[in-house]
Parts: structure tokens; C-alpha cells; sequence
């Protein structure tokens, strides 16, 4: 039996986004074959199509690897940091347990901005479960908008497009545990109504669990 591992998920949401309710998710295949697998997924809800998807599986052999990528240091462990608070936070917050090393969500909206969008954070499912690939890609995708941590401003947002990368087999995953992993979140650029994000995600032995990219769209 041949194993597809997922590597690359890539979700541009479709304006208007679900409410709460039940939805419907629907795979099909787009092309498959002994070493990789496409997939398209589309998600609606009432009949109206939310969001869409293209996943894409492979077996992967053993191979040469390297990581040029390097862990924060310096980040202590999760015990050392407070939790992050969730009053005033969005309901899906209370989903996780957030311990930032830099970067967290302003204390104040006054609109001075920082020099930098970086956030490091331990990061775990709230309650805790054991990781695997659906946990680590909402993970991936957990970070607060660049935009609101640089500019100290909660301005309109919106993801265009993103991609997140897998760099783990389930053997890594099923190290891991329960235990919080290292996040972090950077831009590189803010121009003329849109930036970039760029994360990673670490496992606590320092090996690289995923990667993400998007472009978010915002207005001021």
C-alpha cells in the first residue's frame, strides 16, 4: 500500500465567510498517481460556496535533508510564560493556548506603530490533543493579522491567498504530543492595501513541523 503524506495546502478564501451553523466540505480528486495525489476542496454552506482548497499528497522516501531554516532562541518553555489573556480576543482564541515570547496582541489600539510584525509564541490546542496534520495546518493559520501587531490599529482584513507546507511525517507529529510548539509570524512587506505573512512552526526538539505563506488584503 502506498502512504500520501499531505505536503501543500492551499486555501484562497472566497469572499463572504461561513456563519456559525453546519457546512458542507467536499473532496474530489483532481489527478492522482503512485507518487502524488491532487485534490480540490470546496466548502458551502446554505448552498453558497465559502471557501475552496487544493490539497496535494505525497509519498515521501528517504532522502538527503537539511534544514537552512534555524529555531528562535532564546524562547525559554512554555511553563515560563503567562498564558496570553482572552478578554476582548476573538471566540476562537479561547481554542488555544497562547504563551508569546514577543509579539502578542497590543494592550492598546493607539495606532503608534512598532518597528516590526514579528511574533514567537508557544502555541497549543486548547484542550490539549495529540498533534496531527489538521491541527498543525489551523496552527499554521493562527496568527494574529501582521497589520493589527505593526501598526497597534484593527483595521479590515482579509486572506487572499494561503499555503501551508508540511516538513513532518506523522512519526514527528506523534513525538510531539500534547507538548506546545514554537510559532512565529513575520511580514516583509506592507504596500498599497496588502502585505505578506510568512510563518514557521517548531516542534520543542527544533525540528521544522511546517511552514505557511499568505497575502492578506486590508483597508484603512
Amino acid at each position: 500500500m502506498v502512504v500520501h503524506r499531505p505536503m501543500i495546502l492551499r486555501s484562497p478564501p472566497v469572499a463572504g465567510a461561513p456563519a456559525d451553523g453546519p457546512f458542507e466540505v467536499v473532496a474530489r480528486a483532481a489527478r492522482t498517481n503512485r507518487s502524488t495525489q491532487h485534490w480540490i476542496v470546496e466548502l458551502a454552506q446554505d448552498g453558497e460556496l465559502c471557501a475552496s482548497a487544493t490539497a496535494v499528497f505525497a509519498t515521501r522516501r528517504e532522502t538527503w535533508s537539511a534544514s537552512e531554516s534555524e529555531m528562535p532562541q532564546n524562547v525559554g518553555t512554555a511553563a515560563d510564560i503567562a498564558r496570553a489573556p482572552l478578554v476582548g480576543r476573538p471566540q476562537w482564541c479561547a481554542r488555544y493556548d497562547m504563551r508569546f515570547v514577543e509579539g502578542g496582541m497590543p494592550e492598546r489600539f493607539d495606532g503608534v506603530a512598532q518597528v516590526h510584525s514579528r511574533s514567537t509564541l508557544w502555541v497549543r490546542d486548547e484542550p490539549p490533543r495529540p498533534l496531527d496534520f489538521a491541527s498543525l495546518a489551523a496552527i499554521a493559520d493562527s496568527f494574529f493579522p501582521r497589520i493589527f501587531v505593526r501598526r497597534r490599529k484593527v483595521v479590515p482584513i482579509g486572506t487572499v491567498t494561503l499555503s501551508t507546507y508540511f516538513h513532518a511525517g506523522a512519526a514527528d507529529l506523534q513525538a510531539q504530543g500534547e507538548r506546545p510548539v514554537l510559532g512565529t509570524a513575520r511580514a516583509l512587506c506592507f504596500r498599497n492595501g496588502y502585505f505578506d505573512q510568512s510563518a514557521e512552526v517548531w516542534g520543542d526538539d527544533g525540528r521544522l513541523l511546517a511552514s505557511s505563506h499568505q497575502m492578506v488584503y486590508y483597508r484603512e
